[in-house]
C-alpha cells in the first residue's frame, strides 16, 4: 500500500464512497488504525517507516473529510484531479474566522485571554478586559487587531 500511496484519493485510502457519512468515515478510519497503527508494528522497525506514512495519510484525509469545509474543498480539487488538499486551503478553513467585533488571534495560546476580555467589556468590567488584552498581546505583540482594542478598553477606562 506504501508504494500507492499516491495514487489514491481519501476516499479510497478510507475505503469509503464519496458520498459516506461522517460516522461511516469514522468507522472506516478506526478499522483503518487497528491495521496502520505505528504502535502495532514496534516490534518491526523495517515496516514502521511505512505504516507512519501511512498512517499519517489516513489522519489527513479523517480530518479533511470530517470538516464539512475541507471536505467540500476536497471535493471541488478532487473533480480536477488532484488526490491531496492543498495544505493552504486546509490551514485556512481550519482555522474560523472571528466573528465581527472580535479580535482576530493566531496564536492558540491567546485565545482564551481575548474570550475572557470580550466577555469582561460585555460585563463592562474594563480592568479585567485590559488585563486580558494585554496578557494576549504577549503571545501575540505584532497584532493590530488586540492592540486596537486595548486601546479602545483604556478609552473606556478613561471615561469611566
Amino acid at each position: 500500500m506504501a508504494r500507492k500511496l499516491d495514487e489514491l484519493d481519501y476516499y479510497s485510502l478510507l475505503g469509503v464512497p464519496p458520498d459516506a457519512t461522517v460516522d461511516d468515515i469514522k468507522a472506516a478510519f478506526r478499522a483503518f488504525a487497528r491495521r496502520y497503527h505505528p504502535d502495532r508494528h514496534a516490534g518491526e522497525p523495517e515496516l514502521v517507516a511505512k505504516v507512519t506514512r501511512i498512517y499519517r495519510r489516513a489522519t489527513e484525509a479523517y480530518r479533511v473529510l470530517t470538516h464539512i469545509d475541507q471536505r467540500r474543498a476536497y471535493d471541488e480539487q478532487l473533480s480536477q484531479g488532484q488526490l491531496r488538499l492543498d495544505p493552504e486551503r486546509v490551514r485556512k478553513s481550519a482555522r474560523p474566522s472571528a466573528p465581527p467585533g472580535h479580535a482576530e488571534v493566531r496564536d492558540a495560546r491567546a485565545r482564551p485571554f481575548v474570550t475572557r476580555a470580550e466577555q469582561a467589556l460585555r460585563a463592562k468590567d474594563y480592568r479585567l478586559a485590559k488585563l486580558n488584552f494585554q496578557i494576549a498581546l504577549k503571545h501575540e505583540p505584532d497584532n493590530a487587531a488586540l492592540k486596537q482594542k486595548l486601546a479602545e478598553v483604556e478609552a473606556l477606562l478613561l471615561a469611566d
